[in-house]
């Protein structure tokens, strides 16, 4: 049976017409990778144990290029562009261009996974068609079938890209659409006055969990959800940026929110104050947390949802970002018996991760761990666990002078907020006790003033002091577009850098693509500044010196800003990351 197999160019310059009859449903798959070791990216012995994987695994079912990825013998990228290059089509990346529902749902959606292809369009009786593997005949009869046509143009794509535009086309992007039309058509009641308790039934329950779902999955931090003059605007924070996902009308506002208030447990008659929650979401059989915070504004109401890491999240000190030297002096303060170990920063720079980082290390059955936390973002099992309440009295330093009469052994404090609690701290390091708590100040040294500030006495600070941890969060540059790069001049020399790069400097920069969202960058690396107070720095503190005093004493003290200078000379971040974190240093 014969498919009209076309390149799809966008000026129609290229029309090839691979004879794709020409392979059998076995022979397709051995096909990829013989195109793949023609074209130099597998050897035939990789190809023969990829192979041999494939049947020994999950038997002639599993796709070739599955194996190949989980191997580490190629990615996607590399065998999309192959074979588009070996059979005259188009490599496309669909985070570029933009994906009809309408066309995409043509095919149901377990046909198209199954398959590992994606409908673009559909005119006078063709279909443009994005496929993974456009040497399988089977799955473009079975394209064909489904859809009622003879001819496809076939373009090439990413199984990764395709399964993320299947995945928006099938739940956020196509409930939005309908969503939109909804609240076009009708008057939106609150989700309060749906009468019969069929909430269930409402859509904005169903959008509600899209919304929440998607954003789980894109590995996003925060859900912003944004009143607009003429619309609602909902926004992630993925890798510490924001990025707008979706616009609905202005009439969805009321719903959105009182439906967010109903699931954790806020008054939803209350619009005039702020207001805190928290809910549990279920995605994909699996439960992440979250943080629902309300605010008032001359729009309506906003609402952002902080997604929160699980337990088996919490990674481990070694994958933090620290350099070696600085994860040696960390872990020789966490052996100590005793001392305050401050982390500090702004507002989402992950300290508190690295404070439950070190508590998971310190998690041992000899110890009795307790903390007190503004929420307890992270269930630990093994560790007490206090939220403070102020609305009925169970403030920091009143939770801290409960739980010092809990024997501990280690003792976390969410957040130096005022002097009573940093006293307490202080005072708690000095009595045998391992404090560990956060302050926001901008670099390690600045912790010290703060304290000091706070009314803490300086001989106090002094003594009680271990380990000061300083840290900014850099993006990573993304796997699949970055490349080596030649850093602007002008930006190394902001950097202290001279245009020449040390011989074994790697630096890397992505260019954007369907895996970052176009933004050359995925995922994120800690940068640490972590000062040890030792003999000499105690006397400094003690006697009053100044921040530039301290920071004399302290010697050659690794900075924020060279901590990211040497994660970019080696690709783990970019010059511009670097700058970005420090522009004061």
């Amino acid at each position: 049976m014969k498919f009209g197999v076309r390149g799809a160019d966008p000026q129609g310059v290229h029309d090839a017409t691979p004879d794709v009859e020409a392979w059998s449903a076995g022979t397709a798959r051995r096909r990829i990778g013989e195109l793949l070791v023609t074209a130099g990216v597998l050897t035939e012995s990789e190809l023969e144990d990829a192979l041999a994987a494939q049947m020994t695994t999950i038997g002639s079912r599993r796709r070739l290029g599955h194996v190949l990825v989980d191997l580490g013998l190629s990615t996607e990228r590399q065998i999309a562009h192959v074979l588009g290059d070996q059979l005259g089509l188009r490599v496309v990346d669909l985070g570029r261009m933009p994906v009809s529902p309408e066309s995409a749902r043509i095919l149901p959606l377990a046909v198209s996974s199954r398959l590992g292809v994606l409908v673009l369009a559909r005119e006078n009786g063709r279909l443009t068609l994005a496929a993974s593997d456009p040497t399988d005949v089977v799955a473009l009869d079975d394209v064909r079938l489904h859809a009622g046509v003879t001819d496809i143009d076939l373009v090439v794509a990413t199984e990764s890209a395709i399964r993320d535009q299947l995945t928006k086309v099938w739940s956020l992007s196509a409930e939005s659409a309908g969503m939109s039309g909804f609240f076009d058509q009708f008057d939106v009641p609150a989700v309060e006055d749906v009468p019969g308790g069929t909430l269930d039934d409402v859509p904005m329950v169903r959008l509600v969990q899209r919304v929440l779902s998607d954003a789980v999955r894109s590995g996003a931090s925060d859900i912003h959800l944004e009143p607009q003059q003429s619309s609602v605007r909902i926004r992630y924070r993925v890798d510490g940026v924001l990025r707008e996902v979706m616009t609905l009308p202005r009439g969805a506002l009321a719903s959105l929110v009182s439906r967010l208030k109903i699931v954790s447990g806020l008054d939803i008659a209350e619009r005039r104050l702020p207001q805190d929650g928290r809910l549990r979401i279920r995605v994909d059989a699996s439960s992440v947390d979250a943080r629902v915070s309300t605010m008032p504004s001359v729009q309506g109401e906003k609402v952002v949802v902080r997604l929160l890491s699980r337990a088996d999240d919490v990674p481990s000190l070694e994958e933090l970002g620290l350099e070696p030297d600085q994860l040696a002096a960390l872990r020789r303060t966490l052996a100590l018996p005793d001392g305050l170990i401050l982390i500090t920063g702004p507002t989402g720079v992950g300290k508190t991760n690295t404070l439950y980082s070190a508590l998971t290390e310190l998690n041992l059955v000899e110890r009795n761990i307790v903390t007190l936390e503004d929420p307890v973002e992270i269930q630990v099992p093994g560790v007490t666990q206090t939220q403070v309440h102020e609305r009925a009295g169970l403030t920091f330093g009143r939770g801290l002078r409960a739980l010092l009469r809990q024997d501990p052994d280690v003792v976390l404090v969410g957040e130096v907020r005022d002097r009573e609690t940093a006293e307490l701290a202080v005072k708690a390091a000095l009595t045998g006790h391992l404090v560990l708590t956060t302050l926001h100040t901008n670099n390690a040294v600045a912790s010290i003033t703060r304290l000091v500030d706070m009314g803490v006495e300086p001989f106090l600070v002094g003594s009680s002091l271990t380990t000061i941890v300083a840290q900014r969060l850099v993006r990573r540059p993304c796997d699949q577009c970055s490349e080596q790069d030649q850093p602007d001049p002008e930006l190394l020399r902001s950097l202290g850098l001279d245009e020449e790069l040390p011989e074994d400097a790697t630096p890397r920069r992505g260019h954007g693509c369907s895996d970052c969202a176009q933004t050359g960058y995925r995922g994120r690396v800690g940068v640490f500044e972590v000062l040890t107070i030792d003999s000499q720095l105690r006397r400094a503190i003690v006697s009053g010196t100044t921040e530039a005093g301290i920071v004399e004493q302290a010697g050659t003290l690794m900075t924020v800003r060279e901590a990211a200078v040497v994660k970019a000379l080696r690709g783990d971040t970019t010059f511009a990351e670097a700058v970005r974190v420090s522009p004061h240093q």
